[in-house]
């Protein structure tokens, strides 16, 4: 039986209806929900319990599975599981200015997964273990729209402009201190470009950008950073962003290549919220 698409935000983001955990995954179902991402930029499966190895399948499905930068936070046994978690090794809460809460925190920053790759990803699935019963929703924000509703002005500028890339930068620009990578897996991450408004496939264009970017390509870097900060605001504005509010074992899947998301802020040093996240590798350049 066809898959179902609920609508959830005036025709952005959309619930999954017949996806069950027995399902095989073959390549009718997977076309389905590859359509079903492209057309809607988020989609939401409620209420299935998955495991770990049927969320690596899922997301092998759909292509290639990243190995994400930070070694210490992937899963033991699914290395292209990475363990979004304000838990310790012990299973204690961590402290506020803990590295593992700094990092955390710093994805409360509109951005989108592995923009600072020269081959971004296509998509990520976050799959909720334990949540909090207040905060740490997760917003997404439609990059298709908000490059629609740009003034003439800012759409003139991103046109013609390309973006700086960078996760040394994005990293070093989290709220506080973490632990230093080493110079070993810096190298694996130089900083790239891409163009401020990517063309997919089907002819649509989006705003493409977040909080990897460190500068406008060519322009002085403080004013091309108070550039890049209005246009986000533009492009953030409430009438293109989806709110998730997580319920356990929620699985939402998104298309980072036409959407933004962030974390909105939860009692991190107090209450537990565990979650895990694949991401489904890219296959072509942003053009």
């Amino acid at each position: 039986m066809p898959l179902a698409f609920d609508v959830l935000e005036e025709g952005f983001g959309a619930e999954i209806q017949g996806l069950r955990e027995t399902d095989s995954l073959g390549p009718a179902l997977v076309d389905e929900l590859r359509k079903g991402l492209a057309d809607f930029g988020v989609l939401l499966i409620r209420n299935e319990e998955i495991t770990p190895e049927r969320l690596v399948q899922l997301g092998n499905a759909f292509g290639e599975l990243e190995i994400l930068p930070e070694p210490e936070k992937r899963h033991p046994d699914h290395p292209e599981i990475f363990n979004l978690s304000n838990l310790r090794d012990d299973g204690q809460v961590v402290d506020y200015e803990e590295p593992q809460s700094v990092f955390l925190r710093g994805t409360e920053r509109w951005h989108t997964d592995s923009s600072f790759r020269n081959i971004p990803c296509l998509c990520t699935m976050l799959y909720a273990v334990e949540v909090p019963e207040n905060g740490g929703e997760t917003q997404f924000a439609n990059m298709i729209a908000a490059l629609e509703g740009l003034p003439s002005d800012l759409r003139e500028v991103v046109n013609q402009n390309r973006l700086v890339h960078s996760y040394v930068f994005s990293r070093a620009n989290n709220p506080g201190r973490m632990d230093p990578m080493s110079p070993e897996e810096e190298a694996k991450y130089p900083p790239v470009t891409h163009p401020w408004v990517r063309t997919h496939a089907d002819g649509r264009q989006s705003l493409y950008m977040g909080g990897h970017v460190s500068h406008v390509e060519g322009m002085d870097v403080n004013e091309g950073r108070e550039l890049v900060e209005l246009v986000l605001q533009e492009a953030t504005r409430p009438e293109f962003i989806y709110e998730h509010r997580w319920a356990d074992n929620d699985l939402v899947i998104w298309d980072n290549r036409s959407t933004l998301h962030r974390l909105r802020p939860y009692d991190i040093s107090n209450t537990r919220r565990v979650m895990r996240r694949i991401t489904v590798a890219g296959t072509e350049p942003v053009i």
